[in-house]
């Protein structure tokens, strides 16, 4: 070997010696260590990098836009038209695909238990949740002004006029209706087989009769231990019917820019909250069983602007009208207003005296807000009573049973302790501009536009802490008969509201 080769050789083993301490981590996609957080800055503060990953993109033309986290599973968008989904716990990629045109603003997604809904443009995608496959598409009547609300049967979509619609998904086979706890419109439950049927009309009564009298000479040839079962549906294999049903749509006053909530489910109703730029806060109800009605219930009136979605604590699943699933609202004007969700009622306001741009998080039964020149305000959901205050913090981002996560105004993540909000620590996170919400569990996900994700945990906690429970439809079996039942609780008014001026939409 020739002394130019030697060179050349000892060079190549350099590089390869180089690249594999730059590439080492728990990773799929082999980030660069320099933008990684150093575990000596970490291990004072009692956290470690428990992952990171890098976003389906090239960072020299794409840039990650929004992200969310539902059980466990992180979805993240680009400007690419590129939504992602990530095991939030190991931050293994899960599966990517491309939603609507690159050309098109890709707004964020919104999460079910088996579906994920995304606005490419004017266009709603539904994906499988479980392998991100597009299984519906519908196109709006105008401008989307924010990203989507999902529940167990339909999607909503605020248009910036207003104009919220909702149009209603099926899937495309009973199995599947049943596999995922639903039921297809316009069909019947045999209580004696289980298994949904449809309608028919006396027309073919005759036809259908003989068809199920030959079906059961024929079931009666089998031997007499012989069983015939459904083959169980996966959830890879989940699908959604093509037929387009109409929409329906409800108007409220002013410019829908925020995405909504779904506030409760159940197999014959469904509530959505979203707010306006006239800083009214709407709650409408949908008849799921009539699949005609919808219309607000009652809306909200503050004297700011409301600029993030509400925070929804879910209270019971099996009770439409629990006094304990309330809504929490914050504004520029700097109040955070609590209300019982199912009647408008205010249960308490808290003024900070300082704008208000980001929605409240709730964490067991405090809540978390931050004003907009720097202060975290932990409070107790049900009462507002005031438990601590932190001077300076801007954004609140996790917590644990030890500890509260918040970024200040010089790009700091800030350690608080749980129980006084005394600060213990922080370093310097300002090349991770994207710093998640986090008020489900105890993680800490920051990322930068380029697409590099880390998630930061406390060492002592392998397993994540799991502070609140999704919105989702309410178990199908009925809850246990107990005590003499209180006095009915009012029912939210179906009347249309006065409008506070001006020609009435609602007509």
């Amino acid at each position: 070997m020739t002394q130019r080769a030697m060179k050349h050789a000892r060079l190549l083993l350099v590089i390869a010696v180089l690249l594999k301490g730059s590439f080492s981590g728990h990773s799929n996609s082999g980030a660069a260590t320099p933008d990684l957080i150093r575990p000596e800055r970490l291990a004072p503060y009692g956290l470690e990098l428990a992952w990171f990953n890098q976003v389906q993109m090239d960072p020299a033309v794409g840039r990650m836009t929004s992200w969310l986290l539902d059980r466990g599973t992180l979805f993240v968008v680009t400007d690419t038209a590129v939504i992602q989904a990530f095991d939030a716990e190991t931050g293994r990629s899960l599966w990517a695909t491309t939603v609507g045109s690159p050309d098109l603003l890709t707004l964020k997604p919104t999460a079910g238990e088996h579906l994920v809904a995304v606005v490419n443009g004017s266009t709603i995608y539904l994906l499988n949740r479980h392998t991100g496959v597009i299984l519906w598409k519908r196109q709006t009547e105008g401008a989307v002004g924010a990203g989507p609300a999902i529940s167990p049967t339909r999607v909503f979509v605020p248009l910036i006029r207003g104009k919220i619609e909702s149009y209603r998904f099926e899937w495309a086979t009973p199995e599947m209706a049943a596999a995922t706890g639903t039921q297809l419109l316009g069909t019947t439950t045999s209580e004696q087989t289980g298994t949904s049927q449809p309608a028919t009309n006396n027309r073919s009564a005759g036809a259908q009769g003989a068809q199920q009298a030959s079906q059961q000479a024929e079931s009666e040839t089998l031997p007499p231990d012989a069983t015939v079962a459904a083959r169980p549906i996966s959830k890879e294999e989940l699908r959604l019917s093509t037929k387009q049903r109409p929409g329906l749509f409800v108007m409220s006053w002013g410019h829908a820019l925020v995405e909504p909530r779904l506030t409760y489910a159940d197999s014959s109703r469904e509530r959505v909250a979203w707010p306006t730029d006239q800083g009214l806060l709407f709650v409408a109800e949908l008849d799921v069983r009539a699949d005609l009605r919808f219309q607000v219930q009652y809306f909200l009136q503050t004297n700011g602007d409301i600029v993030a979605p509400p925070c929804i604590r879910p209270g019971d699943p099996t009770l439409p009208n629990d006094p304990n699933r309330m809504l929490f609202v914050a504004t520029t004007n700097g109040f955070v207003h609590a209300l019982r969700e199912y009647d408008g009622k205010v249960l308490w306001r808290f003024s900070t005296g300082e704008p208000i741009n980001q929605s409240p998080a709730l964490v067991g039964d405090d809540l978390y807000f931050t004003t907009q020149t720097g202060g975290l305000y932990r409070v107790k959901a049900t009462t507002g009573e005031l438990v601590w205050f932190s001077r300076g913090i801007r954004q609140f981002v996790a917590a644990s049973d030890q500890h509260v996560y918040g970024v200040d105004g010089i790009n700091q993540l800030v350690v608080m302790d749980v129980q006084t909000g005394s600060r213990q620590g922080q370093f310097d996170v300002t090349r991770y501009p994207l710093r998640y919400m986090n008020s489900q569990t105890d993680r800490i996900y920051l990322a930068n536009e380029q697409g590099l994700i880390q998630c930061l945990r406390e060492s002592r906690l392998t397993q994540p802490i799991q502070h609140v429970v999704p919105v989702t439809q309410a178990p199908k079996q009925p809850p246990k008969p107990a005590r003499a039942q209180p006095q009915a609780q009012p029912q939210p008014t179906t009347s249309a509201p006065t409008p506070p001026a001006g020609e009435n939409p609602f007509q």
